[in-house]
């Protein structure tokens, strides 16, 4: 976990950021609280605070009761820690930006708390434990299933590629095909 010291601009709104040290954790997070209120985490921070029970008063109390910046949460953002572009990834139905250089992830305002919110609403998984005895091997299952998937496109790009000449010109096959049957 690699925690910046020096100050950040918000990938958001490029406002400067504020460090909040999480005692708890040892942590600095930056806070985007003069701008949009956004919340950047280094890389792995974010594991830090995967529970519902984790202190995040510090980040809260910074961020209450203040009325922040709209922005374009479709704009690309850039990492203000190795300036690479940041990618937009769904998590739990969320859109959030990620640095795939040095794993940084930055949250806009609000969508922390939600993100904890969907964690814990999130139906508890039993692990299964692997059976080596097991008759279906999981991974032969899927590989044979993604094998169809892929036989079953190159047929289509197949027989869309055949055409015959018709009344109209130039017509693929599968319209020939589609007029028998009406």
């Amino acid at each position: 976990m690699a925690d910046t010291q020096e100050t950040l601009k918000c990938p958001a709104c490029s406002s400067e950021m504020t460090k909040v040290f999480i005692a708890e954790k040892g942590i600095n997070i930056d806070v985007c609280s003069n701008g949009c209120g956004g919340i950047f985490f280094d890389n792995k921070e974010i594991q830090e605070f995967s529970g519902m029970n984790e202190d995040i008063s510090e980040i809260k109390s910074l961020l209450a009761g203040k009325n922040f910046m709209p922005v374009d949460e479709r704009q690309t953002r850039k990492c203000p820690v190795c300036g690479i572009n940041m990618a937009k990834t769904s998590a739990m139905g969320i859109e959030i930006d990620t640095c795939y250089k040095c794993g940084a992830i930055f949250l806009d305002n609000g969508e922390f708390e939600l993100v904890r919110t969907k964690f814990k609403k999130r139906p508890k998984v039993t692990p299964v434990e692997y059976n080596p005895n097991s008759d279906i091997d999981i991974r032969e299952f899927f590989k044979e299933a993604q094998q169809e998937e892929l036989l079953k496109e190159e047929g289509y790009r197949r027989l869309n590629r055949l055409s015959v000449l018709g009344r109209r010109g130039r017509i693929s096959l599968f319209s020939v095909l589609f007029d028998l049957f009406l």
